[in-house]
């Protein structure tokens, strides 16, 4: 039975977001997700959402007056602004699929992907992995054994987590980071890009630089 579902956000990553769900959809004898439109509160540019035959359906406040059999992903990086649009759509009842890209290595052993995580095109998860609800793992980022991302992480493309870490809540990784085996990365944090973390980061700090020190 095919999900239908909106994308809230219609930025870049929002299209990126579409183009997943276009890969999928590629892939099955039928499609099993009809996006049926974004919702962004600015005016997205229809010269580049036009090719996804989707069209800007309005305003974020517009979920609640949708069909109820109508899903939501976020396509939206900051993760504070997706647990906020996240908390209305859990306070309407609506449901949020799990999109993983045809080409991303999920391993098959006690993986377990939180409702709205977006897994991006050539993403390598390996085994013993719990991620939480609306994480985003960008394009070619890489999860090690035994790791836990909590709900609303985001980790931009090319990020490395090794086996045994630990992100909690709202932790944004930016684009290239590295973080060693065994290490916690506090809820808030913010890694930067190119960062590598060899030790543990305090909840809401934000790290850069190789090795990772707190921003001056």
């Amino acid at each position: 039975m095919t999900q239908r579902l909106v994308v809230i956000g219609a930025g870049g990553f929002g299209r990126e977001v579409l183009d997943v769900i276009e890969a999928i959809n590629s892939c099955a004898a039928t499609p099993e997700f009809e996006p049926i439109g974004v919702l962004d509160d600015g005016t997205p540019e229809a010269a580049v959402l036009g090719p996804y035959g989707v069209q800007h359906l309005g305003p974020v406040s517009l979920l609640g007056d949708l069909p109820h059999d109508v899903g939501y992903v976020i396509g939206i990086g900051s993760p504070g602004v997706r647990q906020a649009l996240d908390q209305k759509g859990l306070d309407l009842g609506r449901v949020s699929p799990v999109l993983v890209h045809p080409s991303a290595a999920i391993g098959r052993h006690a993986v377990e992907l939180g409702p709205g995580t977006i897994v991006c095109s050539h993403v390598s998860i390996t085994n013993n992995i719990r991620l939480g609800r609306h994480v985003h793992v960008n394009l070619n980022a890489t999860i090690g054994h035994d790791a836990v991302l909590d709900d609303y992480v985001t980790l931009s493309p090319l990020v490395a987590i090794s086996g045994n870490v630990h992100a909690e809540t709202g932790v944004f990784f930016g684009t290239g980071a590295n973080v060693n085996p065994g290490l916690t990365i506090g809820r808030g944090a913010v890694v930067g890009t190119g960062a590598a973390v060899i030790k543990d980061v305090p909840a809401g700090l934000t790290v850069v630089g190789v090795p990772a020190k707190p921003r001056a």
